[in-house]
Protein backbone atom coordinates (compact mmCIF):
# COMPACT_ATOMS: atom_id res chain seq x y z
CA UNK A 1 0.00 0.00 0.00
CA UNK A 2 3.08 2.98 0.83
CA UNK A 3 4.43 1.54 -2.39
CA UNK A 4 1.08 2.30 -4.39
CA UNK A 5 1.08 5.44 -2.57
CA UNK A 6 4.40 6.82 -3.67
CA UNK A 7 3.48 5.85 -7.25
CA UNK A 8 0.67 7.84 -7.30
CA UNK A 9 2.07 10.60 -5.25
CA UNK A 10 4.77 10.82 -8.35
CA UNK A 11 2.13 10.60 -11.04
CA UNK A 12 -0.10 13.74 -9.92
CA UNK A 13 3.45 15.67 -9.60
CA UNK A 14 4.57 14.78 -13.20
CA UNK A 15 0.69 15.37 -14.21
CA UNK A 16 1.22 18.80 -12.76
CA UNK A 17 4.54 19.58 -14.25
CA UNK A 18 2.80 18.34 -17.56
CA UNK A 19 0.47 21.07 -16.98
CA UNK A 20 3.02 24.00 -16.26
CA UNK A 21 4.31 23.18 -19.66
CA UNK A 22 1.29 23.34 -21.45
CA UNK A 23 0.79 26.96 -21.14
CA UNK A 24 4.08 26.49 -23.63
CA UNK A 25 3.12 25.16 -27.23
CA UNK A 26 6.92 25.39 -27.78
CA UNK A 27 7.78 24.22 -24.77
CA UNK A 28 5.92 20.99 -25.46
CA UNK A 29 7.15 20.96 -29.31
CA UNK A 30 10.31 20.59 -27.86
CA UNK A 31 9.59 17.83 -25.57
CA UNK A 32 7.80 15.96 -28.14
CA UNK A 33 10.38 16.20 -30.45
CA UNK A 34 13.58 15.41 -28.15
CA UNK A 35 11.46 12.10 -27.31
CA UNK A 36 11.06 10.75 -30.50
CA UNK A 37 14.90 11.71 -31.50
CA UNK A 38 15.81 10.43 -28.00
CA UNK A 39 13.47 6.82 -28.99
CA UNK A 40 14.67 6.55 -32.75
CA UNK A 41 18.20 6.62 -31.24
CA UNK A 42 17.67 4.03 -28.65
CA UNK A 43 15.87 1.34 -31.91
CA UNK A 44 19.34 2.04 -33.57
CA UNK A 45 21.64 0.53 -30.75
CA UNK A 46 21.88 -2.77 -32.62
CA UNK A 47 22.60 -1.00 -36.25
CA UNK A 48 24.93 1.22 -34.53
CA UNK A 49 27.02 -1.46 -32.71
CA UNK A 50 27.00 -3.27 -36.44
CA UNK A 51 29.21 -0.26 -37.40
CA UNK A 52 31.64 -0.11 -34.37
CA UNK A 53 32.22 -3.75 -35.17
CA UNK A 54 33.20 -2.93 -38.78
CA UNK A 55 35.14 -0.07 -38.81
CA UNK A 56 34.06 2.57 -35.58
CA UNK A 57 36.24 0.69 -33.07
CA UNK A 58 39.64 1.84 -35.22
CA UNK A 59 38.41 5.38 -34.68
CA UNK A 60 39.12 5.98 -30.94
CA UNK A 61 41.51 3.72 -28.53
CA UNK A 62 39.55 2.35 -25.48
CA UNK A 63 40.87 5.25 -23.22
CA UNK A 64 38.89 8.04 -25.54
CA UNK A 65 35.76 5.60 -25.42
CA UNK A 66 35.76 5.41 -21.70
CA UNK A 67 35.67 9.23 -21.45
CA UNK A 68 33.11 9.55 -24.06
CA UNK A 69 30.84 6.59 -22.34
CA UNK A 70 31.61 8.23 -18.83
CA UNK A 71 30.29 11.56 -20.11
CA UNK A 72 27.26 10.84 -21.85
CA UNK A 73 26.08 8.43 -18.68
CA UNK A 74 27.52 11.55 -15.95
CA UNK A 75 25.05 14.03 -18.08
CA UNK A 76 22.64 11.12 -18.78
CA UNK A 77 19.83 12.22 -16.47
CA UNK A 78 19.82 16.08 -16.15
CA UNK A 79 20.02 15.86 -20.13
CA UNK A 80 16.37 13.83 -19.81
CA UNK A 81 15.26 16.23 -17.59
CA UNK A 82 16.10 19.15 -19.72
CA UNK A 83 14.90 17.60 -22.81
CA UNK A 84 11.50 15.41 -22.81
CA UNK A 85 10.60 16.80 -18.53
CA UNK A 86 7.33 18.08 -19.61
CA UNK A 87 6.09 14.93 -21.03
CA UNK A 88 7.55 12.10 -19.24
CA UNK A 89 7.92 13.72 -15.41
CA UNK A 90 10.38 14.77 -12.39
CA UNK A 91 13.59 13.87 -12.86
CA UNK A 92 13.03 11.09 -11.02
CA UNK A 93 10.54 9.85 -13.07
CA UNK A 94 12.66 10.10 -16.08
CA UNK A 95 15.59 7.35 -14.61
CA UNK A 96 12.21 4.70 -14.76
CA UNK A 97 10.37 5.54 -17.12
CA UNK A 98 13.13 5.11 -20.78
CA UNK A 99 14.56 2.02 -18.92
CA UNK A 100 11.48 0.56 -18.99
CA UNK A 101 10.69 1.23 -22.92
CA UNK A 102 14.09 0.73 -23.48
CA UNK A 103 15.61 -2.10 -21.05
CA UNK A 104 15.63 -4.48 -23.84
CA UNK A 105 17.62 -2.40 -26.42
CA UNK A 106 21.42 -3.16 -25.23
CA UNK A 107 20.35 -7.22 -25.63
CA UNK A 108 19.36 -6.85 -29.06
CA UNK A 109 22.36 -4.70 -29.98
CA UNK A 110 24.50 -7.32 -29.19
CA UNK A 111 22.70 -10.22 -32.00
CA UNK A 112 23.67 -8.15 -34.74
CA UNK A 113 26.95 -8.83 -36.62
CA UNK A 114 29.27 -7.18 -39.24
CA UNK A 115 27.92 -9.21 -42.13
CA UNK A 116 24.64 -6.55 -41.46
CA UNK A 117 26.85 -3.24 -41.76
CA UNK A 118 25.05 -2.90 -44.73
CA UNK A 119 21.51 -3.00 -43.58
CA UNK A 120 22.58 -1.62 -39.98
CA UNK A 121 23.53 1.84 -41.75
CA UNK A 122 20.37 1.58 -44.32
CA UNK A 123 18.17 1.20 -41.00
CA UNK A 124 19.75 4.13 -39.03
CA UNK A 125 19.01 6.64 -42.34
CA UNK A 126 15.76 5.11 -42.53
CA UNK A 127 15.14 5.75 -38.39
CA UNK A 128 16.28 8.93 -38.64
CA UNK A 129 13.99 9.71 -41.80
CA UNK A 130 11.04 8.48 -40.21
CA UNK A 131 11.91 10.81 -36.80
CA UNK A 132 12.67 13.54 -39.15
CA UNK A 133 9.31 13.36 -40.65
CA UNK A 134 7.33 13.30 -37.42
CA UNK A 135 9.61 16.45 -35.77
CA UNK A 136 8.66 17.95 -39.64
CA UNK A 137 4.69 17.82 -38.19
CA UNK A 138 5.63 18.59 -34.44
CA UNK A 139 6.97 21.43 -34.91
CA UNK A 140 4.41 22.46 -37.95
CA UNK A 141 1.99 22.40 -35.45
CA UNK A 142 3.55 23.85 -32.65
CA UNK A 143 3.88 27.13 -35.16
CA UNK A 144 1.02 26.84 -36.67
CA UNK A 145 -0.67 27.65 -33.01
CA UNK A 146 1.91 30.24 -32.89
CA UNK A 147 0.97 32.16 -35.94
CA UNK A 148 -2.26 31.78 -35.82
CA UNK A 149 -2.61 33.60 -32.07
CA UNK A 150 -0.09 36.31 -34.24
CA UNK A 151 -2.37 37.12 -36.81
CA UNK A 152 -5.33 37.26 -34.69
CA UNK A 153 -3.65 40.01 -32.12
CA UNK A 154 -2.00 41.55 -35.25
CA UNK A 155 1.92 41.09 -34.88
CA UNK A 156 2.00 39.08 -38.34
CA UNK A 157 0.53 39.07 -41.19
CA UNK A 158 -0.50 36.16 -43.02
CA UNK A 159 2.69 36.18 -45.43
CA UNK A 160 4.95 36.17 -42.28
CA UNK A 161 2.90 33.37 -40.75
CA UNK A 162 3.51 31.19 -43.39
CA UNK A 163 6.77 31.67 -43.85
CA UNK A 164 7.03 31.20 -39.89
CA UNK A 165 5.60 27.39 -40.18
CA UNK A 166 7.81 26.67 -43.03
CA UNK A 167 11.30 27.61 -40.69
CA UNK A 168 9.96 25.59 -37.99
CA UNK A 169 8.42 22.69 -39.79
CA UNK A 170 11.98 22.26 -42.00
CA UNK A 171 13.99 23.04 -38.81
CA UNK A 172 11.97 20.75 -36.48
CA UNK A 173 12.65 17.64 -39.50
CA UNK A 174 16.35 18.47 -39.22
CA UNK A 175 17.18 18.53 -35.86
CA UNK A 176 15.07 15.19 -35.34
CA UNK A 177 16.95 13.69 -37.50
CA UNK A 178 19.95 14.91 -36.11
CA UNK A 179 19.68 13.86 -32.88
CA UNK A 180 18.89 10.16 -33.96
CA UNK A 181 22.39 10.72 -35.91
CA UNK A 182 23.66 11.88 -32.68
CA UNK A 183 23.36 9.05 -30.49
CA UNK A 184 23.36 6.73 -33.28
CA UNK A 185 26.67 7.95 -33.98
CA UNK A 186 27.69 8.12 -30.49
CA UNK A 187 27.12 4.05 -30.08
CA UNK A 188 28.86 3.40 -33.51
CA UNK A 189 32.18 5.24 -31.79
CA UNK A 190 31.90 3.17 -28.00
CA UNK A 191 31.00 0.46 -29.19
CA UNK A 192 27.35 0.44 -26.44
CA UNK A 193 26.21 2.40 -24.22
CA UNK A 194 23.32 1.83 -21.89
CA UNK A 195 19.74 2.58 -23.74
CA UNK A 196 18.61 5.26 -21.54
CA UNK A 197 22.09 7.10 -21.75
CA UNK A 198 21.30 6.44 -26.25
CA UNK A 199 17.74 7.89 -25.57
CA UNK A 200 19.33 10.91 -23.68
CA UNK A 201 22.03 11.98 -25.82
CA UNK A 202 19.49 11.85 -28.89
CA UNK A 203 17.07 13.33 -26.92
CA UNK A 204 19.41 16.57 -25.76
CA UNK A 205 20.72 16.69 -29.24
CA UNK A 206 17.64 17.36 -30.87
CA UNK A 207 16.72 20.56 -28.85
CA UNK A 208 20.68 21.82 -29.14
CA UNK A 209 20.33 21.39 -32.79
CA UNK A 210 16.89 23.26 -33.32
CA UNK A 211 18.50 26.06 -30.93
CA UNK A 212 21.12 26.81 -33.48
CA UNK A 213 18.96 26.20 -36.37
CA UNK A 214 16.91 28.97 -34.80
CA UNK A 215 19.38 31.31 -33.97
CA UNK A 216 20.68 31.46 -37.08
CA UNK A 217 17.42 31.36 -39.28
CA UNK A 218 16.21 34.20 -36.58
CA UNK A 219 19.41 36.24 -37.66
CA UNK A 220 18.39 35.74 -40.76
CA UNK A 221 15.38 36.81 -40.54
CA UNK A 222 16.01 39.97 -39.14
CA UNK A 223 19.10 40.75 -41.08
CA UNK A 224 16.42 40.49 -44.47
CA UNK A 225 14.17 42.65 -42.29
CA UNK A 226 16.18 46.16 -41.86
CA UNK A 227 17.42 45.62 -45.64
CA UNK A 228 13.12 45.74 -46.43
CA UNK A 229 12.82 48.24 -43.92
CA UNK A 230 15.76 50.45 -45.19
CA UNK A 231 16.82 49.80 -49.09
CA UNK A 232 19.55 51.62 -50.45
CA UNK A 233 19.13 55.24 -51.71
CA UNK A 234 19.02 55.40 -55.36
CA UNK A 235 21.30 57.68 -57.30
CA UNK A 236 19.65 60.72 -58.75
Amino acid sequence: MPTSKRVDTQDVIAAVSIMEAASEPRTIGDALRSVISGAGAARAIASSVALFEAGGKLLLDEGARSALRSAAEKGAESALALAAGPLLGPATMLAKRPVAMLANAGRAARAVGPHAVRIAGKEILKGAGKAAGVGLLIDGAVAGVEAAVAVRNGSMDRSRAAKHVAKEAATGAVATGAGVLLGAGLVALTGGMAAPVVFAVGAIGSIGTKRLLRRLTDETSRELAVRQIDPPARAT
